[in-house]
C-alpha cells in the first residue's frame, strides 16, 4: 500500500536560517520547492522597484500566490519521494501573514489560504546571531521579529506549528527529519 505524500513547510522569521535547512534537506535527497520571492524581488529590482512588497503589496502578493499555488498543485502529482515527504521553503500562508503584518490583509486572502493543506509546519524563530541583511532582505531585525509573529499566528489558523531549535544547520535539519520520522513510520 502506498503511503500518501506529506507536505512540509519550513517557514518563520526572515533571516532565521530556513533556507539553509531547505538546502540541506535537498542535499539529503528530499524533494524541495524553493522560495520564489527572491527571484521575484530580483526581477522587479531590474525594473528599478526597490522593496517591491512594500511598494506594491497586492501585485507582489498576487504573483507570489500564483507561483506558490502552482508549487502546491505540482506537489499533488508526486507519488514517490524520500520518506514520502515534500518540503516547501515558505507556503501560501506566508503571503497572508506578510499582508496582515503591514495592514493589507483582507478576507479574500484569508479564504485563499484555507484551500491549501499542509501536513507539517516547522518555523524558525528570529535569531539575531545569524540575521543578515542582503539585497533581498531589506528589513531590520525588529521587522523580522514582527513578521514572525504574524507568520506563526497565520499558520496556527490551520495547523499545529513546530518551532525548530536554535542550533547548527545540521542539528536543525536532523530535528526536522527526526520529528517527521516519528510520524512516517
Amino acid at each position: 500500500m502506498l503511503k500518501s505524500i506529506k507536505r512540509v513547510v519550513i517557514s518563520g522569521s526572515p533571516g532565521g536560517g530556513k533556507t539553509k535547512i531547505i538546502e540541506l534537506l535537498k542535499e539529503r535527497g528530499y524533494i524541495v520547492y524553493e522560495e520564489y520571492s527572491r527571484s521575484l524581488i530580483e526581477e522587479l529590482k531590474s525594473d528599478n522597484i526597490i522593496n517591491p512588497f512594500l511598494k506594491k503589496p497586492e501585485e507582489f502578493s498576487q504573483r507570489l500566490f500564483k507561483e506558490r499555488s502552482e508549487q502546491y498543485l505540482d506537489s499533488i502529482n508526486i507519488t514517490k519521494s524520500k520518506g514520502n515527504l515534500v518540503f516547501f521553503d515558505r507556503g501560501v500562508h506566508d503571503i497572508y501573514a506578510y499582508l496582515l503584518a503591514i495592514g493589507k490583509a483582507n478576507e479574500t486572502w484569508k479564504k485563499k489560504i484555507t484551500n491549501f493543506k499542509y501536513d507539517f509546519i516547522f518555523l524558525v524563530k528570529p535569531w539575531i546571531d545569524i540575521y543578515k541583511n542582503d539585497s533581498h532582505r531589506l528589513e531590520p531585525f525588529e521587522s523580522a521579529k514582527n513578521y514572525y509573529t504574524f507568520i506563526k499566528k497565520t499558520y496556527k489558523i490551520t495547523n499545529e506549528v513546530i518551532e525548530i531549535p536554535k542550533t547548527s544547520v545540521d542539528k536543525r535539519t536532523d530535528f526536522v527529519e527526526s520529528y517527521l520520522s516519528s510520524y512516517n513510520g
